[in-house]
């Protein structure tokens, strides 16, 4: 007789082999490097819409929400909700203006404005931020898989590694999409099942009501200040992360770049609100727990077969996540040190071969930090950051293009690197997170320049003017 564990093993493993044939499928449609990283913009908004949102509904956005609901209540959902804002405000501002510049890397838009200096600045730091995302995700898919399969950690971090990348690597942007698609679903399924299970055991929502503490129900619990924080974060990563920008040139138009980006924020408001109660129940449930084991211990009011796919959507996450980012990490290694410095011909073999090389070594390279230093994991804030910051150039890029010098964003962008690092280290000094300092160390930077600037364009003109006085002088005498 097969026992539970035997059936979520195997539920699991059918899972990752069915999703690895896909990506190994998707291989005959990804003939050229255009093809390869925006997939020919063959895919509709709500495909689109569907990839955005899985860069953003990892093991942090459904394990994590529900660990802080565990003791936070149902103010943890605005971790999500703010990501449903972030995206409406990309539609309304920022979406039409990426699909007209006609570039899929965040690094080769900032450069039409600010010129190679800062797209240099900008791949280095959006490839480590990317990185470190993909750190942080094969880290929580190691420990979901070593708990299920009952294997070591460390072999559980190479499988999750080994298999995204062989299906990305091969299929691109075309596996990406597909693959992502059944791992949105299965994210979903896998949501509904544990809430619904969860609230059903506790009698509810009313039962939920009548068993928790008033202020695991106000949705302000978490504190305002850590909501604006986060509201910062999720508008930075949405207005400047690579496989964002690089989704939206996926579609035909800047119409349908705008619905995608609305269909991605209409899809993750719920995933919030779904993790947010299925932490709050579990507190009822299994209050002794450590708050981590929130939501896989929902898994235990279900038969196997559904508990197998509960299970099968925190891997989908784990995947979603680490296959946005690769990809997004391999575009940026393309078009930014590959194409410039070996292949000025535009050799489209070349570019492709490079594609595959690429993304093989941004999904591999993460995997020994994984291992050996989960640690790492923190600093997946410290990523976030970084890319407030340059969503803070973005901005000022499409809105204010005079202000500041491609000098002043280059030196905005390393400074801000210099401080939130040291912000971050420090242990956020003064309970100032470092969020903050992200957001605030470019405009200052950028604004001593574009003053700097300024003051030197008048000295110039005073000269102009005296040296033009003096001719007339000298002319009248």
């Amino acid at each position: 007789m097969l026992t539970a564990s035997t059936i979520i093993m195997g539920i699991v493993i059918l899972y990752v082999l069915a999703t690895s044939c896909l990506g190994v499928y998707t291989k005959r449609f990804s003939k050229s490097s255009d093809k390869y990283m925006t997939g020919g913009k063959a895919f509709g908004p709500f495909v689109i819409g569907v990839l955005m949102m899985s860069e953003f509904i990892g093991t942090g956005s459904t394990i994590g929400t529900a660990q802080t609901a565990f003791s936070e209540g149902i103010s943890a959902s605005w971790n999500l909700i703010t990501l449903a804002l972030a995206f409406a405000l990309f539609a309304y501002t920022l979406a039409k203006k990426f699909h007209e510049r006609g570039e899929y890397t965040i690094s080769g838009a900032i450069s039409k404005t600010y010129g190679n200096g800062a797209r240099t600045i900008t791949s280095i730091v959006m490839i480590y931020a990317l990185g470190v995302v993909n750190v942080s995700m094969y880290a929580g898919g190691a420990a979901t898989l070593s708990a299920i399969l009952h294997i070591p950690h460390s072999m559980a971090a190479i499988l999750v590694g080994v298999v995204t990348v062989v299906y990305v690597s091969l299929g691109g942007m075309f596996a990406v999409a597909y693959t992502n698609l059944i791992h949105a679903f299965f994210k979903y399924v896998g949501l509904i099942l544990a809430v619904s299970f969860s609230l059903a055991a506790v009698g509810g929502f009313s039962g939920l009501s009548i068993e928790m503490k008033p202020s695991m129900l106000n949705w302000t619990g978490i504190s305002w200040p850590t909501i604006i924080a986060w509201t910062i974060a999720n508008i930075g990563s949405i207005f400047s992360t690579q496989y964002i920008i690089q989704a939206v040139s996926s579609t035909n138009d800047d119409h349908n770049a705008k619905k995608a980006s609305i269909y991605a924020g209409i899809m993750i408001i719920p995933v919030g609100i779904m993790a947010a109660l299925i932490g709050m129940a579990a507190s009822v449930l299994f209050p002794d727990i450590a708050s981590s084991e929130a939501f896989p211990m929902t898994t235990t009011l279900m038969n196997p077969f559904l508990a197998g796919l509960v299970i099968a959507g925190l891997i989908a996450a784990v995947f979603g996540t680490v296959a946005a980012s690769t990809i997004g990490a391999a575009a940026l290694l393309l078009k930014d040190f590959y194409t410039p410095f070996f292949n000025r011909e535009g050799s489209d073999a070349k570019s492709l071969r490079f594609s595959r090389i690429a993304t093989i070594v941004m999904g591999l390279l993460p995997i020994p930090f994984a291992i050996f230093a989960p640690e790492i994991l923190n600093t997946i804030f410290f990523a976030r950051a970084l890319r407030t910051t340059i969503a803070v150039i973005v901005i000022l890029m499409f809105y204010f293009p005079r202000f500041s010098s491609g000098f002043g964003a280059t030196m905005g962008m390393v400074s801000a690197v210099v401080t939130t690092t040291i912000w971050f280290l420090s242990g956020n000094p003064l309970h100032i997170d470092n969020i903050y300092i992200a957001a605030i160390t470019p405009l200052i930077v950028m604004s001593i320049d574009h003053l700097f600037r300024k003051n030197k364009r008048v000295h110039q003109n005073e000269q102009s003017i005296d040296m033009n006085d003096s001719y007339q002088v000298k002319k009248i005498k």
